[in-house]
């Protein structure tokens, strides 16, 4: 399965799709049935918007948001785009180690 169409399941797996017009969720389905290199130029353009994400970043307990402006594409923005519900968000790899140190260090607190 290439990186496009594991972007695009997830989305279709999460419903991340499914606010959008009827020929996104179609073409999407369409490029994970069949391929990707199935799809016309046309509908590459239609799907293409999809196929990249910036970070949505992580807020520190301090209320600091980090302002992250990694680009996610390919099988890391599909892992994210999984991970969005547990996150609140679709996170670089960075973002969710920061997400959990943070965690991790809330409950190191609360147990004192």
């Amino acid at each position: 399965m290439s990186d496009e169409q594991k972007v695009l399941k997830a989305l279709l797996n999460t419903g991340s799709l499914d606010n959008e017009e009827q020929k996104v969720q179609g073409i999407a389905q369409l490029a994970v049935d069949k391929g990707f290199d199935h799809l016309s130029n046309a509908q590459r353009g239609v799907i293409a918007p999809w196929l990249t994400r910036v970070c949505d970043g992580v807020t520190n307990p301090g209320g600091h948001h980090n302002n992250c402006h990694t680009l996610l594409e390919g099988e890391s923005l599909a892992s994210a785009i999984e991970s969005e519900a547990y996150y609140g968000g679709v996170l670089c790899e960075s973002c969710v180690d920061e997400s959990e140190q943070y965690s991790r260090e809330w409950d190191r607190i609360q147990a004192e």
